[in-house]
């Protein structure tokens, strides 16, 4: 029964979350959905120029992803307080960071 759970994982992983062999593509067609599914999307790939004046390195990889929701609720109750974290070695790519910002609501909640 276990090798059975683990090959579905492997099938559910190939199918939602790698969508491609490749991970440029994969990134891609992933970004893809968010965005069908109305998900704000910043993506800057190692070979894309940076944006003008934003001080980037031409090798710097930045993906920025917020749902609508959060969008909504930030504006609506988190624009005092923004908390930012960051983590190192996260995935299978040594030196890539993950940040998280968070803003606080009216009632000290972290959303």
């Amino acid at each position: 029964m276990p090798a059975d759970v683990s090959r579905l994982g492997h099938v559910v992983k190939h199918q939602e979350i790698r969508l491609h062999e490749q991970d440029v593509i994969s990134v891609r067609l992933l970004l893809d959905r968010l965005r069908d599914n109305n998900t704000l999307v910043f993506y800057k790939d190692k070979a894309d120029q940076p944006p003008s004046n934003s001080q980037l390195e031409q090798d710097t990889f930045v993906l920025c992803i917020q749902a609508r929701f959060q969008l909504d609720v930030f504006r609506h109750l988190g624009d005092r307080f923004i908390g930012v974290d960051a983590t190192h070695n996260i995935t299978t790519y040594l030196g890539f960071l993950l940040f998280t910002i968070i803003a606080r609501d009216n009632w000290g909640h972290g959303e």
